[in-house]
C-alpha cells in the first residue's frame, strides 16, 4: 500500500490513527469539544459539520446569504487555533447517509468547496452516491477535482447501514471510488456476524496489496468491533472513535480504542 503523508501525518499499514467526531451543535460546544480532545488519544479530528446545521434555523436563507458559510469558516479557524492545527476531515452528512443535515447536494458541495479553500481542513469527506443513491458521475469529477485544485485530499464513502456487501461488491465499490480520484476509499456497512466481520478485514488486505491508495474499511454493529481494532494492520487506516456522542453503530469511545490498540499493537 502506498504511504499517504499530510503535512506531519502519515496514513499507513499498521496501526491505525485515531478519529474523532465533533458533534457540537454550538460554535461553544465544538470548541469546549475540541479543548477535551487535546487530553485525548486523538491523532485527526472529524467536524461533523452536519450536527451544527441541523438546528439552524432558515438554513436555506443563510446559505444564499453567505452567513452560514462565514460561520463556519469562523469554527474551522477556532478549531485550527484551539487543536493547535489537528488535522481535521470535514464532513456534511445527509440523513439519508446517517447523518443529520437535509441539504441539497449542491449546498453540500458548496460548503466542500469552501472548507477545501480555505485552507484549514486537511480531508473533505463525499459521499459517493447521492440521496437517491445515485451515481452522478460528471457532477462528483468534478467536485473532487475542485477539493484537489485546493491542496486538500478526499475521503470518498460509502454506507450501508443495513447489510454487508459481498466481498466482490467491496472491491467493485472501492475501484469506482479509486477511478473518480479518491485519495482514501472509506466503505463501512453493517456486519451482521463474524464472517462479515472477517470478510471486510480480507478486503482491506487485498485492496491494499501492491501500490494502492489506503482505505478505511469499517463494520459497523457490534460484530464489527473487530475491525476497528486489527483492520489497521491490513490497510485500514483510520478508525473512528466517539468523545461524547457516537456518529455510527458499534463505535466506541476513545479511551476505550486507544486501550484495545495498545493491546493488539503493543510493539508499535
Amino acid at each position: 500500500m502506498k504511504n499517504l503523508q499530510v503535512g506531519d501525518l502519515v496514513l499507513e499499514c499498521g496501526r491505525p490513527k485515531i478519529a474523532v467526531p465533533l458533534t457540537g451543535k454550538t460554535h461553544e460546544e465544538i470548541l469546549r469539544q475540541c479543548g477535551t480532545l487535546l487530553e485525548m488519544p486523538c491523532d485527526i479530528l472529524e467536524w461533523r459539520v452536519d450536527y451544527f446545521l441541523e438546528n439552524m434555523e432558515n438554513i436555506d436563507e443563510k446559505l444564499a446569504s453567505d452567513e452560514a458559510q462565514i460561520a463556519i469558516i469562523r469554527i474551522l479557524d477556532d478549531i485550527d487555533y484551539v487543536t493547535k492545527g489537528m488535522p481535521v476531515i470535514f464532513t456534511v452528512r445527509n440523513k439519508s447517509q446517517g447523518g443529520r443535515s437535509t441539504l441539497s447536494k449542491e449546498q453540500v458541495y458548496d460548503l466542500n468547496s469552501l472548507a477545501a479553500q480555505s485552507q484549514l481542513v486537511k480531508f473533505v469527506d463525499v459521499e459517493l452516491l447521492d440521496d437517491n443513491n445515485k451515481l452522478v458521475r460528471d457532477v462528483l469529477v468534478g467536485h473532487i477535482d475542485d477539493i484537489h485544485s485546493f491542496g486538500c485530499r478526499v475521503i470518498m464513502s460509502y454506507h450501508d447501514f443495513k447489510a454487508m456487501p459481498q466481498m466482490e461488491e467491496i472491491f467493485n465499490l472501492v475501484d469506482v471510488m479509486r477511478n473518480f480520484g479518491a485519495d482514501i476509499s472509506k466503505v463501512a456497512a453493517f456486519a451482521h456476524n463474524k464472517k462479515d466481520a472477517v470478510n471486510m478485514i480480507k478486503c482491506a488486505n487485498v485492496l491494499t496489496q501492491g501500490d494502492k491508495d489506503p482505505v478505511i474499511l469499517i463494520g459497523m454493529g457490534k460484530n464489527g468491533l473487530i475491525t476497528r481494532i486489527i483492520g489497521g494492520q491490513y490497510g485500514s487506516v483510520i478508525t473512528f472513535a466517539s468523545l461524547e456522542e457516537t456518529t455510527a453503530n458499534g463505535q466506541m469511545d476513545v479511551k476505550t480504542v486507544k486501550r484495545l490498540l495498545d493491546e493488539y499493537y503493543v510493539n508499535q
